[in-house]
């Protein structure tokens, strides 16, 4: 017989509703790095974190990354400078046409805005019990992690702390069963994650840390308030509507 967990996470899975499924892993990371330069989120002459720190952002292997970066260089979209001063640099020139790739990241719209609402659920609800249950060894990690976010000097390095900070909230709250589905929502909706100014994230950060402190105030009426504003930015913030972390 089938837990609650297992059957709440078959029901967010539904891959025929996502076109990146069927994509390689490397034209997933082309896509990102593509869409982030044609919204101006990267600019050109800017320096990519190293090839590791992008897999560790991107979820995929750093050889992935490097055959990504490296079809990128055939086409002129980026740079590869050894050297002491060397890596990766974005020259500024815009795929033409359009990266086949990118489109389908923009055509999965109506997945992303789902994949949203489903976290916002999810997640307001694993905040709720973090205020009443969490203990203070775990909301000491929550503040590690803002505090790391807050010092991340690029967008791969922040992007880790985020998920970590969101983790740590889940797993504060002590809710086996949500565990499994929340997990799933999460790594789902990371899959679209497009690099952004580190400004703008650490702008984000903010919220982490309202949210810390509602928790540790003992207050799950404003953990939830602050979560679900966090959340449910995403719907005009992601490059489906503009650009931001959560």
């Amino acid at each position: 017989m089938s837990s609650a967990g297992e059957v709440a996470g078959d029901a967010l899975r539904d891959p025929g509703l996502t076109g990146v499924t069927r994509l390689s892993a490397s034209d997933t990371v082309r896509a990102r790095l593509a869409l982030a330069v044609e919204l101006d989120l990267i600019r050109a002459g800017e320096r990519l974190p190293r090839d590791a720190e992008i897999a560790a952002a991107l979820d995929v292997s750093e050889m992935t990354v490097r055959r990504a970066l490296e079809s990128m260089a055939e086409d002129g979209l980026v740079e590869r400078r050894r050297g002491r001063n060397g890596g990766t640099f974005v020259t500024g020139r815009r795929d033409a046409p359009p990266d086949r790739a990118a489109e389908v990241y923009r055509q999965d719209a109506a997945e992303v805005h789902r994949l949203i609402d489903v976290r916002t659920l999810l997640e307001c609800a694993l905040v709720h019990h973090a205020a009443l249950v969490a203990t203070d060894d775990a909301i000491a990690t929550m503040a590690d992690s803002v505090s790391a976010a807050g010092a991340a000097g690029d967008w791969s390095a922040y992007h880790r702390e985020d998920e970590r900070f969101h983790l740590a909230v889940a797993e504060a709250a002590r809710l086996e069963w949500a565990l499994a589905p929340y997990r799933d929502v999460l790594a789902q909706l990371y899959a679209y994650f497009i690099p952004y100014p580190i400004e703008r994230l650490h702008r984000a950060n903010e919220d982490h840390a309202r949210i810390v402190d509602a928790i540790r105030r003992r207050d799950p009426v404003a953990a939830v308030d602050h979560m679900r504003t966090h959340v449910q930015v995403l719907h005009h913030t992601m490059y489906v509507g503009g650009a931001a972390e959560g």
